[in-house]
């Protein structure tokens, strides 16, 4: 099943409408959680954490954030390579990534694992015009190891061209059990990944059913 399902126009910011009508409709929000992207084959052109499904959650949780941040309305735009998040006169990119790779960190015959939930997708910057490979790649260069990636993302971040700190990039994506009072926790052993996706992934479940609902 598909929560963004249908296609009858050609860019994703003129489905934008359709489908978050089709979320709002379909979704269980006390279940949204445990939705995994991969095995239900949300519709996405790539890779399921740059499904519209995902963007769309990304989109919602991000403009409210800067919009409760800078007390000004901002919109998001979906698109097939990036999100973009915007007012008059502030313009974002991301980019998504799965934060932690299920290869690293499970063994291959464990119940459970798979890693493809929201509570394991997260937006990353990509107004990185003073580099050229995105994020994404030097993601991979780390063995897609996120706690060496999210302080990579820390020690670079004024290359991003983003005009908030990361400790607000870090709030609006939710990273706080990742990152906070300026220390990073070191997430290793596989239990503690699983439990950290379910928290994270709940969080965003109750902060999505506030938004589509009210919106």
């Amino acid at each position: 099943m598909s929560y963004c399902s249908k296609k009858n126009k050609r860019l994703w910011r003129e489905m934008q409408k359709d489908w978050k009508d089709e979320i709002v409709c379909k979704i269980s929000w006390n279940e949204f959680n445990k939705y995994n992207f991969k095995d239900n084959n949300e519709w996405s052109l790539g890779d399921c954490e740059q499904s519209p499904l995902c963007q769309m959650i990304w989109g919602e949780i991000i403009s409210d954030f800067l919009m409760n941040k800078d007390k000004e309305k901002y919109n998001y735009l979906i698109n097939r390579y990036y999100l973009i998040v915007k007012n008059d006169k502030e313009r974002y990119r991301f980019l998504f990534d799965v934060m932690n790779n299920g290869k690293l960190c499970y063994d291959i015959n464990e119940q459970g694992y798979d890693y493809h939930f929201i509570g394991n997708f997260t937006p990353i910057p990509a107004n990185n015009m003073k580099r050229k490979r995105s994020l994404q790649f030097i993601h991979k260069d780390f063995n897609e190891d996120w706690n060496k990636m999210i302080k990579y993302i820390n020690q670079n971040w004024n290359d991003f061209d983003m005009n908030f700190s990361f400790e607000d990039y870090i709030k609006m994506t939710l990273q706080e059990d990742y990152y906070s009072n300026d220390k990073f926790s070191k997430i290793s052993c596989s239990e503690k990944i699983k439990e950290l996706i379910k928290k994270r992934g709940e969080t965003i479940q109750k902060k999505c059913e506030e938004l589509f609902k009210n919106s």
